[in-house]
């Protein structure tokens, strides 16, 4: 849960680098999820401390994990669709069939050349 000060929830963020810490308070968290769905955590939504540590690099030493309960927080997809397809799934349907239709073209002039 967030903590609260003067009237206003936030997180405290404490991020530790080679032995120096600094310290500060976020209102507005924003989560990209595994299946790009994009997750904006306010308010009483918010964990209430984040720690962050980075320094000399181990191998398999540093881990950054972000859990929550994606069925509570709003979730927003990263490419709006107002339709059954997206202006990216549209484009690369067109560039597709576009060099489809090159490559069939340059094998069929390749074929006329060696006959």
């Amino acid at each position: 849960m967030a903590l609260e000060a003067g009237g206003q929830r936030f997180c405290k963020v404490t991020h530790t680098e080679n032995g120096r810490s600094v310290t500060r308070r976020i209102h507005t968290m924003m989560v990209q999820a595994v299946d790009g769905r994009v997750h904006q955590l306010e308010g009483a939504d918010l964990p209430d401390s984040i720690s962050l540590f980075s320094g000399v690099t181990y191998r398999g030493g540093h881990l950054a994990e972000v859990l929550l309960n994606p069925k509570v927080a709003k979730a927003s997809p990263i490419l709006p669709t107002s339709g059954w397809i997206s202006k990216r799934d549209a484009f690369f349907l067109v560039l597709g069939f576009f060099l489809f239709h090159v490559i069939a073209s340059l094998g069929e002039a390749t074929a006329v050349a060696l006959i």
